[in-house]
């Protein structure tokens, strides 16, 4: 458990340094990086030569779009020089002019999309701050283009290929994996709630994106906060033209852990739900049903991180986070287990 813990403290403190919006071109060495020849090291916060500076450097502006999808040129060192740095289509070397990079980030390139990022102008990402490499920097960096490495077209499994699950993939696996519905969270006492904006009912603590019908009721009875969460949790917002947010941030985190303890609460409590106490119930302790106890463990973790525990695992979660809560009760150590999982990073990444 400490050592999944400190995985999440890693891959959040490496993610807020390296895709915070506004960063700094990090001083390095210069030189093209080894993302081509094969990924044999695996990449670190630190900048691996000049191209990475540069992926960095844009990440900010670049990465909403260009993470994932048939373009994902961001998502790595390999993804960056192979799909766009050596690609003659976007960067000529030696002739920024004539490189199709560049033309997009002034906005008078050909074709469809003579613009990027979509929406608005680079230039005007460098005046907010959010961009802090400059056009006549990357046109330098095309004109000195270090010389591209062995290029490797097979996969790497060196790669840390890692990603966080989106904010609506968190809503719907936890709602199914927990054994919990709509119907929890919101008012029912209407026979067409169905088809009506959701009353979300205070102290659930409902998380919904505004995007998906029928949308939350902005009644003085209703937990309009509900939206502000998924936003929170990195959700998109097509009417207010807001991209996934594909890091970890603090928002997103502390929004995580505040769910997980009220929806496992929830689940908990939801009379005839086996999707959480599937071989005890709230009257077994430890005094008496210990091996019970670490067989729903054991379930509960195969249901939530897709593994089969290990015997060392199960003692883990039983000691260090079952026993020390079934001393205030046995509701609340289910829910302390509960959301261990759901703050896993088996969990929160794939």
């Amino acid at each position: 458990m400490k050592r999944a813990l400190l995985f999440v403290a890693l891959l959040s403190a490496c993610d807020a340094s390296i895709f915070s919006r506004g960063l700094p071109i990090p001083t390095g060495p210069t030189g093209g990086g080894t993302g081509t020849g094969g990924g044999a090291e695996l990449p670190s916060c630190e900048p691996n030569g000049k191209n990475d500076e540069v992926r960095l450097a844009l990440h900010a502006a670049c990465a909403g779009c260009h993470l994932t999808g048939n373009r994902p040129f961001f998502a790595s060192l390999d993804a960056f020089e192979n799909g766009l740095v050596y690609d003659p289509k976007y960067v000529k070397p030696g002739d920024p002019a004539g490189s199709l990079l560049v033309q997009m980030l002034k906005g008078v390139a050909p074709g469809s999309y003579p613009q990027m990022p979509v929406g608005t102008s680079y230039e005007a990402l460098l005046q907010q701050g959010v961009a802090k490499l400059t056009i006549a920097e990357v046109e330098q960096w095309v004109r000195d283009l270090p010389p591209a490495g062995v290029r490797n077209s097979e996969p790497s499994p060196a790669l840390f290929t890692v990603r966080r699950l989106a904010a609506d993939d968190m809503v719907l696996s936890l709602l199914d994996q927990l054994g919990l519905g709509v119907q929890d969270f919101v008012d029912t006492s209407r026979p067409t709630w169905r088809e009506e904006e959701y009353t979300a009912r205070g102290g659930t603590l409902f998380v919904w994106p505004r995007d998906w019908a029928p949308g939350i009721s902005r009644q003085y009875v209703s937990d309009s906060r509900a939206t502000e969460r998924f936003e929170a949790l990195g959700g998109a917002v097509t009417l207010d033209y807001r991209k996934r947010d594909a890091t970890l941030g603090p928002s997103a985190l502390q929004t995580l852990v505040q769910m997980s303890q009220a929806w496992c609460r929830a689940a908990v409590e939801k009379q005839g739900n086996r999707a959480v106490l599937r071989h005890v119930t709230l009257a077994d302790t430890s005094a008496t049903k210990q091996t019970e106890i670490k067989q729903n463990i054991s379930a509960l973790y195969l249901r939530m991180l897709g593994e089969v525990a290990s015997q060392g695992e199960v003692d883990a979660v039983y000691t260090q986070v079952y026993l020390p809560y079934e001393a205030t009760n046995t509701r609340t150590a289910w829910t302390a287990v509960c959301a261990s999982f759901v703050r896993h990073p088996l969990w929160v990444s794939f």
